[in-house]
């Protein structure tokens, strides 16, 4: 489970999927990033993540996504430090349009309760 610190930092801006039945954690672009480089002295990875639209109040998965799995022998540390910078570096690179909505979820290693 995640300490309270590293908790408040991820529910600050987050965006909640249930009433499109799902239960992920989603950020729009500039969040996602603040939220990833807010947690790089944090014990915490991140496995992947997927990337949604939201249009006209409907969501839209649009099938991209990444993940990150630690290297046989490598240390928590160095992984977590790894899978933050490809996350940072993915969600930095996706393109985004003028007045488009798209949300990004981030699957951590540890669940957040």
């Amino acid at each position: 489970m995640i300490r309270n610190s590293i908790k408040q930092k991820i529910l600050e801006k987050v965006i909640f999927l249930e009433k499109f039945g799902l239960n992920d954690l989603t950020w729009e672009k500039e969040a996602a990033k603040h939220l990833i480089v807010s947690l790089f002295e944090d014990d915490i990875g991140i496995l992947g993540g997927s990337v949604y639209k939201i249009d006209y109040d409907r969501l839209i998965p649009m099938y991209d996504n990444w993940s990150c799995n630690p290297k046989l022998d490598e240390p928590r540390k160095e992984y977590c430090f790894r899978s933050k910078t490809e996350a940072l570096h993915y969600i930095t690179k996706y393109p985004v349009y003028p007045n488009e909505k798209i949300l990004f979820s981030l699957v951590f290693t540890d669940s957040v309760e």
